[in-house]
């Protein structure tokens, strides 16, 4: 018998929201190869922190009988635009666990809307009521205000990309994640943990730093006492989170790259740096610099790299954003930026009862992403 909250129910199908991960989805997830053909592709296996992110979390199944054939994860969040007090929900997780059969053209027919978006699947059929009531996630919410829907999605990712446009989703910018590596990473003795009591002195700092975002969430930040600073004169001029992440990689993203791992894979030196069977990165949220500190901002990027013994860090970020612009000045991002370049993702919204000051706000500035979501 399926826990949760029943939502929706077509003949021998059902729509079930949770507020935990169920074994199940687990199990899929932690056997999905990310990525997309052509480029790098792993299985992430940090994922149990994450699926429980700061927020609130529902998970949609479709199931039939007792058999899990998709998964869209909600992340829920209350933010302010434009002085708008709204509803963010960031979608994580889609998944199709097997193969999902269109709605069939007689029915198609009957919505003008389906038509006209292609050919809806039966997931999509289930969750684009939620696409347009997001409240209905939680149980008893009879308030039914602005909100956003929005999700990252990876630039070649077509069926993702063709089930957010079914839901009525648009494109309203272009994300970029890419890797920062050192193979010799320099410790850095300015470094240091930034104390609990100066987290919301340090919160400030950053909230202005992303003052032309929208969408600012800092429920992630100061996680187990993972964000490091750099100070000048006593004044923090360079701060940023990590969060310790293990890949297992699949596929490095070509064929000569594939046979140069194989080979060199075996050697101490390489296997430390890049394991594909235990590949350990840190995923860099939050950073902030000050005026003109662009150096020290790499500094600390690289001092943590080997604080943590690690050599590759993965940052994402909107591509109109301030903080891509200045990081891209001096473009020391290492090796692994130039054997595997920049990742492209779509950010995709759809809005619900939004004024219109809002929605064109949110259209007009870059998107604060956090890598925390997204890795």
């Amino acid at each position: 018998m399926r826990e949760g909250r029943k939502l929706l129910e077509y003949k021998d199908l059902q729509v079930h929201v949770e507020t935990t991960p169920n074994t199940e989805l687990k199990e899929h997830l932690y056997s999905t190869v990310l990525g997309t053909p052509g480029g790098l592709r792993y299985i992430h296996c940090s994922l149990e922190d994450r699926l429980h992110a700061p927020g609130e979390n529902y998970f949609m199944y479709l199931h039939k009988q007792d058999k899990m054939l998709g998964s869209v994860g909600f992340v829920g969040r209350h933010t302010e635009t434009a002085g708008v007090r709204h509803d963010s929900w960031l979608i994580r997780y889609f998944s199709i666990k097997a193969p999902m059969r269109s709605v069939p053209k007689a029915e198609r027919k009957k919505n003008s809307a389906d038509t006209r978006e292609g050919r809806p699947t039966v997931l999509g059929r289930f969750v684009k009521p939620i696409f347009k009531e997001p409240s209905q996630l939680r149980p008893d919410e009879d308030e039914q205000g602005p909100a956003i829907i929005y999700a990252f999605i990876e630039e070649k990712n077509i069926q993702s990309y063709n089930f957010s446009v079914q839901m009525g989703m648009e494109c309203l910018g272009e994300a970029v994640g890419f890797p920062f590596s050192r193979l010799w990473p320099k410790h850095s003795a300015r470094i240091e943990r930034l104390p609990r009591e100066e987290e919301q002195d340090m919160l400030a700092l950053i909230r202005d730093f992303y003052s032309d975002h929208v969408l600012f969430v800092s429920d992630p930040l100061f996680r187990d006492g993972h964000y490091c600073v750099i100070r000048e004169k006593g004044k923090v001029v360079a701060g940023l989170q990590y969060y310790p992440i293990t890949w297992v990689i699949k596929d490095f993203g070509g064929a000569f790259t594939n046979r140069v791992m194989k080979v060199l894979g075996k050697t101490a030196f390489v296997k430390r740096r890049a394991n594909p069977d235990n590949f350990r990165l840190l995923a860099y949220d939050g950073l902030y610099c000050a005026p003109g500190k662009e150096d020290v901002l790499y500094e600390l990027m690289e001092g943590v790299l080997a604080r943590e013994k690690c050599y590759m860090a993965l940052l994402e970020m909107d591509k109109e954003s301030g903080l891509y612009s200045l990081l891209r000045r001096k473009k020391r991002f290492g090796l692994l930026y130039r054997i595997f370049g920049e990742f492209k993702a779509r950010v995709m919204a759809t809005f619900i009862r939004m004024p219109g000051e809002a929605v064109a706000e949110i259209k007009r500035k870059p998107f604060y992403i956090p890598t925390y979501d997204n890795s």
